[in-house]
């Protein structure tokens, strides 16, 4: 038995539903502390001078198909430490929209967060109006905030995102590249092996991204009698927000993480999950003759991964700073990288 695992980064515990207590953000702080961090972040990288961007739109985005606001702020995107040419702001914008509705759809569908969980909320309100998210983080934060408008405003985040939420569809699908290993002559199928990130978008829409792609984590089990997806874990990148002036930057940390859980599974000891049963992928069979012209066809055997999924249960806390949301397959589909044939099909 193998299992492949991807740690997440260690952020302020603001998952709990009560405050946690004293502590710096990474130490287990409280959810008012993280946002504090937001603020006082900001305030730092206000005392350097915002470089000029290229606002320039350049080629048409690749629009996800859902769970995505369509009102999401377009000043809005992870910097790169220096001024972005039209490239890339394209990259940093389409990179938005193929990991933001990942991201999204876990937080709408965990059933354990509140107001109490305020980065979110603020990060969700900056996504949409970037004025809104620095008056919001201001108001929680800032030395001369206003508290109660502050609060408020968490209140109507998170009423807006359930609205909002309810005229998405339940499910999502997310898309990874991968390679497949060797053929088994005892099983007569391949295996899934050295996969990518996952994303709300085709890889082959987003070959211009290069190294900058941003995606979900993918953690596999495999054992002798297959392979199972463990979880999906939401992308980490910090959207920032330039003031009016361009002279201070916000950014906007989640500090909470958020997972996507396959199978029977519970919260085990610190924080690691315990999988009772896992949902099986279905295995890629071919005949020896069809492999072996699979592999002439496509030498370097890479391969499109989609996994729609669809939420069920109650979620749970996974770790102080970690949400794990329960989720079953609803269709998984392998296809060939290079002419998007599909190798194997299964509806669950």
């Amino acid at each position: 038995m193998k299992s492949t695992f991807l740690s997440a980064r260690s952020v302020c515990a603001a998952l709990l539903i009560t405050a946690c207590g004293g502590g710096t953000p990474d130490e287990g702080g409280s959810p008012a502390q993280g946002v504090a961090a937001t603020s006082q972040g900001a305030a730092a990288a206000g005392t350097t001078t915002v470089p000029p961007m290229d606002t320039s739109h350049g080629p048409a985005l690749v629009m996800p198909p859902s769970w995505m606001p369509a009102d999401w702020d377009r000043n809005v995107y992870p910097g790169s430490g220096g001024p972005l040419d039209a490239a890339g702001v394209l990259r940093a914008r389409q990179n938005q929209l193929a990991t933001i509705p990942f991201t999204l759809w876990a937080v709408a569908h965990d059933t354990l967060v509140t107001e109490a969980f305020q980065p979110i909320w603020v990060w969700y309100t900056a996504i949409r109006s970037c004025d809104r998210g620095i008056q919001m983080s201001d108001d929680l934060a800032g030395e001369f905030g206003d508290r109660e408008r502050g609060k408020a405003a968490l209140t109507q985040a998170r009423t807006a995102l359930r609205a909002w939420a309810a005229t998405q569809p339940p499910e999502m699908t997310l898309y990874f590249p991968a390679t497949l290993g060797p053929w088994d002559a005892a099983s007569g199928a391949f295996q899934l092996q050295q996969w990518g990130i996952a994303t709300t978008l085709k890889p082959k829409d987003l070959t211009f991204m290069g190294p900058y792609l941003d995606g979900a984590r993918v953690e596999f089990w495999t054992d002798r009698s297959g392979q199972a997806i463990n979880h999906f874990q939401a992308a980490l990148g910090v959207p920032e927000c330039p003031t009016k002036d361009k002279t201070k930057v916000y950014k906007f940390e989640r500090m909470s993480q958020w997972w996507v859980v396959f199978g029977d599974v519970d919260r085990g000891m610190g924080g690691l999950p315990n999988y009772k049963s896992r949902e099986m992928l279905p295995p890629i069979s071919m005949t020896r003759d069809a492999a072996a012209a699979f592999a002439q066809r496509n030498p370097q055997r890479k391969v499109v991964v989609a996994v729609t999924f669809a939420p069920v249960g109650s979620s749970f806390v996974k770790y102080t700073n970690q949400s794990a949301i329960r989720a079953k397959f609803r269709q998984v589909t392998v296809s060939n990288a290079l002419d998007e044939s599909v190798l194997v099909s299964k509806s669950y």
